[in-house]
């Protein structure tokens, strides 16, 4: 896919199609990278996204011990 560049102000700038933006999970803010010449666009990932649910599965994975029940 081609996009144009496009002036914004004294900055340039480009225009993501909506399909694009849905595809990638993009919100209003982006993380922008330069890897080898090419910028790459990722969505933001909030800290501690998921761990609640991740913790969750591990304990029902390893549940903690009552007292005086811990395996050595």
């Amino acid at each position: 896919m081609k996009i144009k560049l496009i002036k914004i102000g004294n900055s340039m700038g480009v225009r993501l199609p909506q399909s694009v933006i849905k595809e990638c999970q993009f919100e209003n803010e982006l993380e922008l990278h330069i890897r080898q010449g090419s910028v790459v666009l990722s969505p933001v990932v909030k800290n501690r996204y998921g761990w609640k649910e991740l913790m969750q599965s591990e304990l029902n994975k390893h549940p903690i011990k009552a007292e005086g029940e811990w395996e050595w």
